[in-house]
């Protein structure tokens, strides 16, 4: 690893930080002020052997002087889409996974996905809530593996030569 990328390697976390984190302890926020990257393994596993979910907090550091709070991005780091792809769940190639996931994402204040990660925009002082809302969303997404609500969708998408009784190709 090149000293830029170790530099730039969040520093992780334990289970006590990750607690001052969600109290809003000034020793957090005065870290993430300071431009620090912070990453955080949590308790929750994805599926199979996928490991703990992780997620990255990231400051904006300069992007906009007129906000209150100092802006800070939550994102999986890619882990989310990495670990739905290797579950055979593709959002390049499954067209239902893949309108499901910018579904639920378009249903969270502030959250998208770029370059292959998923993230929410949020600032200092709406992080422990946001946290939460964060892990939910990929709590729900690896869920999907098992829900009879995207079994039900690839039926209906299998037989696309069927009359659409539900009315989902009308935009």
């Amino acid at each position: 690893m090149s000293e830029e990328q170790a530099a730039s390697a969040p520093t992780e976390l334990g289970y006590p930080d990750l607690l001052r984190l969600l109290a809003g302890a000034s020793s957090m926020r005065e870290r993430l002020s300071a431009g620090e990257s912070l990453r955080v393994t949590t308790p929750f596993r994805y599926p199979g052997r996928g490991g703990y979910i992780c997620f990255v907090l990231t400051p904006q550091l300069g992007q906009d002087e007129a906000q209150s709070s100092l802006p800070v991005r939550i994102s999986d780091g890619g882990d989310l889409l990495d670990r739905l792809q290797r579950q055979g769940m593709d959002l390049a190639v499954d067209e239902i996974l893949s309108k499901t996931v910018f579904h639920a994402l378009s249903e969270i204040e502030r959250a998208s996905i770029a370059k292959g990660q998923v993230y929410i925009e949020s600032d200092l002082d709406k992080l422990a809530g946001d946290i939460w809302m964060f892990l939910q969303f990929v709590v729900e997404m690896m869920g999907l593996r098992h829900s009879k609500y995207k079994e039900a969708l690839l039926r209906l998408s299998r037989n696309k030569d069927a009359p659409d009784p539900l009315g989902w190709d009308r935009r």
